[in-house]
């Protein structure tokens, strides 16, 4: 007899064995397209089939973050669940803002000190704290393709916006009732089905605001992020099936030699693909899915979303005639940004991010099951949440 998603998280005492496998798998393969993408290779990516890799990964993210923080979000008050996610998230954040902003920028600039410790662009980078994405700071990395410091951090507002969401259906008790969150995701899709195909029906200066607020390459991801929410509620219901699994994996892929990269702001296509993707989502974070000995030291995967676009742009500012090599080049990017991204990432968790997670643990289920865990087997800890 087939098992529920739920009757497998019970299994594991409420942690699903593959998510840590799936977010650094997920980190890693994030670092690989944006390798390409710095690099002039928007046409190879965004005209072959790896087009789907901008369309499903960060979406994926967002997916399991939903799922994971949905439990908690009817377990704590809302109080306690903001300051729960605010450990999470801001000071690895607020950290990564001043790496980029006080030594890489300094050293890698084309102006004078002066000039780049006075312009305005240097005070607004510290914006990006509270998620008023700045992406440019002065003379860095000007003769790269791209000038962003930190393009990753375009997903910052977004992530925010869930937060707010998420209080939202917290204040209104919606979280606890399952057919009521269907019915904000339903709502919510069917408002940017309506956007899409009869914009004529909002006024000139609504139309901009619809659009962003329901077709943008972010709302895919706050419906992703619904999805993984109501999969969290209706875990006792839908089944852990390897047919289901495959069948939303062929849907994927009739989709990847079909669509193309303007559906990432298509709304037709997500009842069907983000439902997919999130059920692989899961599927997976509930998976026995080995993973190497190295990364059950600590949940290396945000640290290394954080960092990887300033040490690839870094790379590349050092090396252009190599890493702007056409596609090769952006192989050897990923070879050597990846790893310099990774050893930040653990520098991050040791001593900002698994420190922080003691204050959690007051807030955190996840941080209290593996607070026990660390008395057992060395001091392992690795909390469940994820970035997207």
């Amino acid at each position: 007899m087939t098992k529920s998603f739920g009757e497998i998280l019970d299994k594991y005492r409420g942690i699903g064995p593959g998510f840590d496998f799936l977010r650094i798998g997920l980190a890693f393969s994030i670092v690989l397209t944006h390798s390409f993408l710095l690099t002039r290779n928007d046409a190879f990516i965004r005209g072959s089939v790896f087009w789907f890799t901008e369309y499903a990964l960060v979406p994926m993210f967002f997916a399991l973050s939903g799922f994971l923080i949905a439990g908690s979000a009817q377990r704590l008050s809302l109080r306690n669940f903001l300051i729960n996610r605010g450990l999470r998230i801001v000071p690895a954040l607020a950290v990564d803002i001043v790496v980029c902003s006080l030594i890489i920028g300094p050293i890698v600039t084309v102006v004078y000190h002066a000039e780049y410790f006075t312009d305005p662009r240097f005070f607004k980078y510290f914006l990006n704290i509270v998620g008023w994405i700045h992406y440019e700071l002065p003379g860095v990395f000007q003769d790269n393709p791209s000038q962003r410091v930190n393009g990753a951090l375009w997903t910052v507002p977004w992530e925010i916006f869930c937060y707010i969401i998420m209080s939202f259906l917290m204040i209104t008790a919606i979280i606890k009732t399952r057919y009521k969150l269907v019915a904000v995701l339903i709502a919510y899709v069917f408002i940017g089905l309506v956007v899409q195909k009869m914009p004529y029906l909002f006024p000139g200066s609504i139309k901009p605001v619809a659009r962003f607020l329901f077709m943008s390459r972010g709302s895919q991801l706050i419906t992703a992020f619904l999805m993984g929410i109501a999969v969290f509620q209706f875990k006792a219901v839908i089944p852990y099936s390897r047919w289901l699994f495959a069948a939303a994996c062929l849907a994927c892929l009739v989709a990847i030699f079909t669509l193309d990269g303007r559906s990432v702001e298509s709304v037709i296509n997500r009842p069907i693909l983000i439902t997919a993707l999130v059920y692989i989502t899961i599927f997976i974070g509930l998976a026995e899915v080995p993973i190497p000995a190295f990364f059950r030291k600590g949940d290396y995967s945000y640290g290394v979303y954080l960092y990887h676009d300033p040490f690839l742009q870094i790379w590349i500012s050092s090396l252009p005639s190599v890493f702007l090599y056409p596609k090769y080049g952006a192989l050897a990017l990923y070879l050597v940004g990846l790893p310099s991204a990774l050893a930040v990432a653990v520098l991050s968790w040791h001593f900002i991010e698994k420190p922080i997670l003691g204050l959690r643990k007051k807030f955190s289920f996840i941080a209290q099951v593996r607070g026990v865990e660390d008395g057992n087997q060395g001091g392992r800890v690795r909390p469940i949440a994820v970035k997207s």
